[in-house]
């Protein structure tokens, strides 16, 4: 019954949604793709389909592939939800994967994408619960795992309200990969059986060390990653009163979404010398001293390990945060604000081993970093301590690999009984 009640809103809502996405690019880059998508497992050696919403998940499901694929004989496809991901994911995969944008939950939708492609599993990174997606894997006799699952505190309290049609949903679910005991319970709350809930750590601890940026020497600069609208009022001040106290410094404004940046310009002083980052990868214009927003994706690691300090945006407002490890990763000292609400275990163990600072506002936010740039000393117990947070979680992925590869498995051996 949920099932057709579920079809019947999908279907009576898809009118207002095609006006609606048609005319906001986001949406309308890959709508056609993800409303009538070609089988993207055809043609592959039992493919592992790993789904992964946005830049952060991509990210996970890039490390996890990267992981395993030396290790089985399958072939990998990932979706995302947006085409700027997908098009970063297949720029990094340089064509060694199939990257494709998630067809919309619909049953149509959803049957041309399963088609006749023999899947040996799909993954679903974080919280990307979508109903026919994995119901139709289910029909298709295809593993569902959740894999460094978790729930946000807003999301929560909406899925407890649902948890009457999320356990019919759930109930298709082989296997969740929690990232953390407390994320754990929460599946439990909404109905998955404690069985097939396992705690097995965040997988954004891990990162494969070729591929992160090298480490070398500091630049005489600055990051705000991540940024969301709302915390522009606090962060401008900011950022003036650094650049008039340090005319040298560099700073490195990066929005979490690209259509900020227009809004970024226009709060900014005239006096300010500012440059797109996409100017100074092309042709070197700017420098370091200057005010630079970064308009690409897939760059700000990197950025990062240039950085003396860094702070991760996402977390002045209540945005829930974004993820604070990316600067640990590469060497630079982290700061956050209190709204952290998705990645409050993360936060807790930064604080924990003092390995960055947490800030209430725009003005604590200006007097520490004043005191982590005018300290190298107190820069290198930071990131000292940084290392001691990543190494805490020293094999997560290895373990969360094997459930999954234990759980493909299983199922083969059952289909073939």
């Amino acid at each position: 019954m949920w099932r057709l009640i579920y079809n019947l809103l999908a279907y009576s809502a898809l009118p207002f949604f095609t006006v609606f996405g048609l005319a906001r690019k986001k949406i309308r880059r890959n709508f056609l793709e993800r409303l009538a998508p070609e089988p993207p497992g055809k043609n592959l050696t039992e493919p592992i389909w790993i789904h992964a919403a946005s830049v952060g998940e991509a990210f996970i499901a890039e490390n996890f592939v990267n992981y395993v694929r030396p290790k089985v004989k399958n072939d990998f496809i990932v979706t995302t939800n947006t085409y700027y991901t997908r098009d970063l994911l297949r720029k990094r995969f340089q064509g060694s994967i199939a990257v494709f944008s998630l067809p919309f939950d619909l049953p149509y939708s959803i049957r041309r994408s399963i088609g006749t492609s023999a899947f040996a599993a799909l993954l679903l990174v974080e919280t990307e619960i979508w109903p026919n997606l994995i119901w139709g894997a289910k029909r298709s006799r295809i593993p569902v795992l959740i894999i460094n699952g978790r729930i946000s505190d807003a999301t929560l309290v909406r899925y407890r309200r649902l948890s009457f049609f999320l356990k019919s949903v759930l109930s298709s679910v082989d296997l969740v990969l929690a990232q953390s005991e407390e994320q754990a319970q929460r599946f439990i709350s909404l109905g998955m059986a404690p069985s097939k809930v396992v705690n097995t750590g965040n997988l954004k601890y891990y990162r494969e060390i070729k591929k992160l940026p090298p480490t070398g020497p500091k630049e005489h600069m600055v990051t705000f990653g991540s940024i969301r609208e709302k915390e522009l009022p606090q962060l401008i001040p900011v950022i003036i009163a650094l650049k008039e106290e340090f005319p040298h410094m560099g700073v490195f404004l990066a929005p979490r979404e690209l259509t900020l940046i227009s809004a970024i310009e226009r709060e900014l002083p005239d006096a300010f010398r500012v440059t797109r980052y996409s100017a100074i990868k092309e042709d070197g214009a700017g420098g370091p001293s200057g005010l630079v927003l970064v308009d690409t994706v897939g760059d700000l690691v990197e950025i990062y390990a240039r950085s003396l300090v860094a702070f991760v945006g996402g977390s002045l407002a209540a945005y829930g945060g974004q993820n604070l490890l990316e600067p640990l990763f590469v060497g630079t000292p982290v700061i956050f604000g209190t709204h952290v609400e998705n990645f409050r275990t993360v936060a807790e163990d930064i604080i924990a081993l003092r390995a960055g600072f947490m800030v209430k506002d725009g003005a604590e936010l200006l007097s520490t970093l004043r005191l982590v740039l005018g300290d190298e000393g107190l820069r290198n117990s930071l990131v000292a301590s940084g290392r001691a947070v990543l190494e805490m979680q020293n094999g997560v992925m290895e373990k969360a690999a094997r459930l999954v590869l234990e759980a493909i498995w299983k199922n083969s051996r059952d289909s073939s009984n």
